[in-house]
């Protein structure tokens, strides 16, 4: 009697640890799918490691710092659409070692298709910049933040869904970017993609 209680309460316990780590690994951080949706997921690999937009917190309390965010320039509304940039930032603000990405269209009249990336001259708001652009900020080993830029035909930026009027844009994206204090020093990033809402986006 004593031998199979003991066999049950082993049995069980497995059970329960073999549950235990199905729920840990669900909980993982994993790169979302690149759906064209308005499902407001983002993310990309840099180095091969994962990155997807968590928000922070303020030190002045009120709304989270969100770690998706997208704007535009006033000419990019009607009457000529895209007209102006938009711009997509990706961070993860809540994790100590967590790195951001700025994605910059200058213009996106074009709507759907390829963008090659190009020069960045560091600013989020290019007033000159006429080409679009990849920021990144990451940390190193030390949990030092480096600043990478991109450089001339250094990657791409594909829009595969263009719906100004109901607030959704998606896309794909890959890029080489180099440190801005020692350019010989490359990140990849990889598998890039965003699935914007306007309309529902943070709210």
């Amino acid at each position: 009697m004593k031998t199979l209680l003991l066999s049950i309460l082993l049995f069980a316990a497995i059970a329960c640890g073999r549950s235990s780590s199905g729920n840990e690994e669900s909980s993982q951080d994993i790169l979302p799918s690149a759906t064209q949706t308005g499902a407001n997921t983002a993310g990309c690999y840099i180095n091969g490691k994962l990155l997807i937009p968590k928000n922070g917190s303020q030190s002045i309390g009120g709304s989270p710092a969100y770690g998706l965010t997208t704007g535009a320039g006033n000419n990019f509304h009607p009457p000529t659409i895209g007209n102006d940039y938009q711009y997509f930032r990706i961070a993860n603000l809540k994790d100590n070692n967590g790195d951001e990405v700025y994605i910059h269209i200058n213009n996106m009249s074009q709507g759907l298709g390829e963008y090659i990336v190009g020069q960045s001259n560091g600013e989020y708001f290019p007033i000159n910049n006429n080409v679009p652009h990849i920021i990144a900020h990451i940390r190193d080993s030390s949990n030092l933040i480096h600043t990478y830029f991109s450089s001339d035909n250094s990657g791409k930026i594909i829009i595969t869904k263009f719906d100004y009027y109901e607030g959704i844009y998606s896309g794909t994206f890959y890029v080489t970017l180099y440190n801005k204090d020692n350019p010989s020093e490359k990140a990849q990033i990889t598998e890039g993609r965003f699935d914007v809402n306007i309309g529902t986006l943070n709210h």
